[in-house]
C-alpha cells in the first residue's frame, strides 16, 4: 500500500494509480494529495493501451453526453 507501507495493496485509484489495501488509506489519499478520486474522462489513451474496459468507459461517457 502506497499509503501506510504494511499491507498489498488491493485498490487502485482510477485518477492518479496509487494503489491503497483499506478504504481508510483510499480516503487518507484522496486528502493528502487531493484527489478526487475519479478517472479522467478525457485523458489520451494510446491505441496498445485502449482495451475493452477503455471502449465501455468511452461508451458510457457518451451516451452521459448525449443526455
Amino acid at each position: 500500500c502506497a499509503v501506510c507501507s504494511t499491507k498489498n495493496a488491493i485498490y487502485t485509484c482510477p485518477r492518479c494509480h496509487i494503489k491503497t489495501c483499506s478504504l481508510s488509506c483510499s480516503s487518507s489519499h484522496k486528502t493528502q494529495n487531493n484527489c478526487s478520486g475519479q478517472r479522467n474522462k478525457v485523458a489520451f489513451v494510446p491505441m496498445n493501451g485502449y482495451k475493452w474496459g477503455t471502449m465501455m468507459d468511452d461508451y458510457v461517457y457518451l451516451e452521459e453526453v448525449g443526455r
